[in-house]
């Protein structure tokens, strides 16, 4: 709004951009805004739902048109960017590739992948093998550590751990 007020003081974009310390591309993006939609145009819509017939209209106009990408943006309500990254689109795959994309980011891969569960009897057997072996290791290292805590607290020394 401060940008339109000095704007309508009668100050240039360069001037207006100097004085608030923004780039003179942005002044004159939202004095275009303002002129074509005036001050409705900088209150913030709803993300609207964009159709292929839509984005296909958008890459007619920048192709065929010759509308600059600014133009585009400011005649259908969408972003530069995203007039960019169609017209860039079409340009390597054609127009069917406007109807794949997909909106958003992807969805992460999160956490540890899932174990495989054995499917013969001989994995199986071998899968609890395992667990009864680290089981094991790990009981024999609780007893080893309850005894010297035992000793220490009746006063003997305890001979070291082999562990």
């Amino acid at each position: 709004m401060k940008v339109v007020e000095l704007y309508n003081q009668g100050y240039g974009s360069t001037h207006i951009g100097k004085m608030l310390n923004i780039s003179v591309t942005v002044v004159k993006t939202w004095l275009c805004i303002y002129r074509s939609k005036g001050v409705v145009g900088f209150e913030k819509s709803p993300k609207p739902l964009l159709s292929i017939d839509l984005k296909e209209q958008v890459v007619r106009d920048v192709l065929e048109n010759l509308l600059s990408f600014p133009s585009v943006a400011l005649k259908y309500g969408i972003s530069q960017s995203a007039a960019y990254q169609w017209v860039k689109l079409v340009k390597e795959e054609g127009f069917s590739s406007l109807k794949l994309t997909q909106q958003g980011r992807p969805p992460k891969d999160m956490g540890r992948p899932k174990k495989k569960q054995p499917e013969t009897e001989l994995e199986k057997l071998e899968e609890e093998l395992r667990y009864l072996r680290a089981e094991n290791a790990y009981l024999k290292k609780v007893r080893a550590l309850v005894q010297e805590r035992l000793l220490r607290e009746s006063g003997k020394q305890p001979k070291p751990s082999k562990n």
